[in-house]
């Protein structure tokens, strides 16, 4: 994505943010996160360069087989460094069983330091791993932009266990980075092909998870987090059809457990979509389908939660009885 348009989009999250801390805007915050996204610029394919993977499969290999015995104990800044460079390959073996993979395992045994934990945050929270081609049409970059999303919410977990590495200023720019992914991103594939899964909108419900545990974050923030999601959630036009509704409801059902705040706003931005639905004509293109269809899978799935909010329970009661 350019850069100037980058920053146009983030001037505008940062002001909604600050004015929603200052309680300036609170109502007005779906119409005008909204707008943004329909707003938001579209270009042309332009292409995407994917490194080769033939020097990875080595380390790849070497990583594996000492996991496998037990005998991996450390991960140098040049493994993870080459590891890092090929998180967006198209190879599943490369990118969901190796680097993934071997991360987070290197993770889980605590293998890495928090020094390694916080560099490779770092890494992952940058413009050029985020949004590479956010704005283009369905492209090969998904698969970055999803998987360091993945990443960075596995990295959150750790934290929340006890690895700390977290910073105050880390957090601050994981909230403003990953409510402008959240606008910004589009891609609804799943499973694809030969190249895996692309599954960008699971992989948005697990980070938005670490972010509503997160004790540090100003309710504010979460707000805006949650408000951005049901924003965009709303407004795609190819269909969730992999498991998304269903990963997204658990947050929901997070959320809304949290605090009154966050039930109240679900339900007026539901009833709100339910009025904008009655107040169109009967839906004429694969698109206004979608979005139909979209919708009716999050609420099935939300209905599936006996532990939401009561006020959210009788609300889903009623809407799945409307629709039949």
């Amino acid at each position: 994505m350019q850069a100037e348009k980058l920053m146009q989009v983030k001037d505008a999250v940062l002001k909604l943010r600050q004015q929603l801390r200052a309680g300036r805007i609170y109502q007005s915050l779906p119409s005008r996160l909204g707008t943004l996204i329909e707003q938001l610029p579209s270009t042309v394919t332009t292409t995407v360069t994917i490194p080769s993977d033939e020097e990875v499969l080595p380390l790849i290999a070497t990583l594996h087989e000492q996991l496998k015995k037990g005998t991996l104990t450390a991960m140098s800044d040049d493994q993870i460094k080459l590891l890092m460079a090929h998180i967006g390959s198209l190879n599943p073996l490369v990118r969901d069983q190796g680097v993934y993979y071997l991360l987070n395992e290197a993770l889980q045994q605590q293998v890495l330091t928090p020094e390694q934990l916080g560099d490779i945050f770092d890494q992952l929270i940058q413009d050029q791993m985020l949004f590479a081609h956010i704005d283009e049409p369905q492209n090969d970059a998904i698969y970055q932009r999803s998987f360091a999303v993945l990443l960075l919410s596995v990295l959150m977990y750790a934290d929340h266990a006890g690895l700390k590495f977290m910073t105050p200023a880390r957090l601050d720019l994981a909230v403003e980075q990953i409510t402008v992914y959240i606008l910004l991103e589009k891609d609804t594939r799943g499973f694809v092909g030969t190249t895996g899964w692309a599954h960008a909108y699971t992989h948005i419900g697990n980070i938005l998870d670490e972010l509503a545990d997160e004790p540090q974050l100003a309710r504010a923030d979460k707000l805006l987090l949650l408000a951005a999601m049901i924003a965009r959630y709303q407004r795609l036009t190819t269909p969730l059809i992999f498991g998304e509704p269903e990963r997204l409801s658990t947050y929901l059902t997070l959320i809304t457990n949290k605090h009154e705040l966050y039930c109240d706003y679900l339900l007026a931005a539901m009833k709100d979509w339910h009025q904008q639905l009655m107040m169109h004509t009967r839906p004429a293109s694969e698109a206004e389908w979608t979005q139909i269809f979209n919708r009716n899978r999050l609420l099935e799935a939300l209905a599936l939660h006996d532990d939401l909010p009561t006020a959210v329970i009788d609300y889903l009661d009623d809407e799945l009885e409307f629709l039949g």
